[in-house]
């Protein structure tokens, strides 16, 4: 019998109908294993060995897997396709004295259909332990950094919920925007417009000018003066033209622009959006996020584009990418019930319209010169612009909400009467709140994945630090331990840190660094700020984590 481990049930279901007999699928329901929740769990004077402890509430489980564990005559780990489900393969896989004489091998599941399956575990690869150590690296740190501010600031501020490492980072985002804006000064500038009707078809023109850029009118007096200018001004037109704009094709949704445009168009909250991912990914209705899209599923898109639409729709070329496609292009929005659709509808109508080629709209211009007379032309231009839709292409199946419009036929030299002058004063306005689809974003930007990210906001909610609904902002209580996060542990808590940290962790996948002379540097630059100081054996030889069962690592 063949073991495979899963993540979800679902997943072991839908593996289990597609293996058949000979094969054993179990879930293992994430990480099987941690760090203690009442202890720090590292070897500070160990090059930072951490003690991974069976996870409260997981014993029967881990039973179930080692029982299985101990009957198969070879093991497929097929958690995520994700450095954290090569780490949720390898807990498992640690706790057990019978794993050194099983075969054990690592399928990437991009997809949960059975073409997408049966491939997968023909093309099998050993356990990566480069990102395994860099998963080990990432939750070092985390504990290192969170344990320590967390003790310091409870006694500190009084609060009993603790905050983790990507939490202080969020805050410090929200704090910063907020700084943004109460340092912010609003300048007040003027702008024209003139309104005419020609033929019939009504259009507006910008005063600009005479180089064609925006007038620097920045009192009420210089406003006063032109509008008087206008009023008193001949209009004709200069010169008209038309040329063609291209919309370049968009590329596949990857998870962060999913749970933005999300919150935006479908004011789905970015936990909701989330789950909902899980569910369509585990029901095999699309791809795993952020995974690279196989040529199979380019090449149903292109078909699918060729026969739907026809040829002048398919894109003259495709290149291969990474983000979210539809497991099936075949099953369009329509076919799928219940509260999945509309993110699905997302995914697939983004995956169809990255095969397409760019849309483009037929812009049409006309240049408008006004003085006292023809002869004596004021040092101003107006710039009347129209766009037309002349081929939709990815449009089709993204349509813009831009509506068209014309300019009418405007001989050059022709005079123009204004319909009305507008000036109209133009105050600058402060940088806006996050939203939480955006701060998600800036988060992901900050090396934080995007489950760490929403369960980071959800925790901050929980505890009273933020609230708002389209909108984030901090509490009194945020401000307060924002406030002190920014005093004593300020670079710390940084988003550039955040940064920093995510790019050494990625050399540790890449197996660039080392794990231990990664951790033993950030020690080295933090330790006195964290915890006392322990002196570093600098000739301890640094062992790599390996699938030991009885020894904790």
């Amino acid at each position: 019998m063949k073991l495979v481990i899963v993540e979800t049930p679902a997943q072991a279901k839908r593996l289990s109908e597609t293996l058949g007999e000979g094969w054993r699928v179990e879930p293992c329901s994430g990480m099987v294993r941690d760090l203690p929740a009442d202890q720090l769990g590292i070897d500070l004077e160990a090059d930072f060995r951490p003690h991974f402890t069976v996870v409260p509430g997981k014993g029967n489980l881990v039973r179930r897997l080692m029982k299985a564990l101990r009957e198969c005559e070879a093991v497929y780990a097929a958690t995520p396709p994700t450095r954290e489900g090569e780490a949720q393969a390898w807990q498992v896989l640690a706790l057990s004295p019978d794993v050194k004489d099983k075969l054990v091998y690592r399928v990437m599941l991009t997809a949960l259909t059975p073409d997408a399956i049966r491939a997968a575990f023909a093309a099998p690869r050993p356990l990566d332990i480069k990102l395994i150590e860099a998963y080990a690296a990432e939750r070092i740190l985390a504990r290192l950094v969170g344990w320590s501010i967390n003790a310091a600031a409870r006694p500190a501020l009084g609060f009993k919920t603790a905050l983790t490492v990507d939490g202080m980072v969020a805050l410090r985002l929200l704090s910063e925007r907020d700084a943004q804006t109460a340092a912010f000064t609003p300048e007040t500038r003027w702008r024209a417009s003139v309104s005419f009707v020609a033929n019939g078809i009504p259009f507006t023109a910008n005063v600009l000018n005479a180089k064609g850029t925006a007038l620097a009118i920045r009192t009420a007096e210089q406003a006063g003066q032109l509008e008087t200018l206008l009023k008193g001004g001949q209009f004709w037109v200069d010169k008209t033209g038309q040329t063609l704009k291209t919309h370049p094709t968009p590329p596949p949704l990857t998870l962060r622009s999913l749970i933005e445009i999300a919150a935006r168009d479908l004011a789905l909250i970015p936990e909701h959006t989330l789950a909902l991912i899980g569910t369509l990914y585990d029901a095999g209705w699309i791809t795993f996020p952020d995974a690279a899209v196989l040529p199979a599923l380019h090449e149903a898109a292109q078909a699918y584009i060729r026969r739907e639409y026809g040829t002048e729709y398919l894109a003259a070329e495709t290149r291969p990418s990474i983000g979210i496609a539809p497991a099936d292009v075949n099953r369009t929005p329509e076919a799928l019930p219940g509260d999945g659709a509309a993110v699905y509808a997302l995914v697939w109508k983004h995956f169809i319209a990255a095969h397409m080629p760019p849309a483009q709209d037929k812009l049409m211009g006309a240049r408008i010169l006004v003085g006292a007379t023809k002869d004596k032309p004021y040092p101003l231009e107006l710039r009347a612009t129209a766009a037309l839709l002349y081929f939709d292409g990815w449009q089709r199946v993204l349509p813009s909400d831009r509506p068209d419009a014309v300019l009418p036929i405007l001989p050059e030299g022709s005079a123009l009467q204004p319909t009305s002058i507008t000036v109209e004063a133009v105050t600058t306005e402060p940088p806006t709140p996050f939203s939480e689809g955006e701060l998600i974003g800036t988060l992901v930007g900050c090396g934080v994945s995007i489950s760490a990210a929403v369960a980071a906001l959800a925790g901050l909610r929980g505890a009273g630090y933020v609230d708002g609904e389209g909108s984030l902002s901090l509490t009194e209580t945020g401000r307060t331990v924002t406030a002190y996060l920014a005093e004593h542990f300020g670079e710390l808590t940084a988003p550039a840190f955040a940064r920093e940290w995510a790019a050494d962790v990625q050399r540790i996948a890449s197996g660039e660094r080392q794990r231990a002379d990664v951790l033993r540097a950030f020690w080295q630059r933090f330790g006195g700020t964290l915890l006392p100081a322990p002196a570093v054996r600098a000739a301890a030889e640094h062992k790599p984590i390996v699938l030991r069962p009885a020894e904790e690592v």
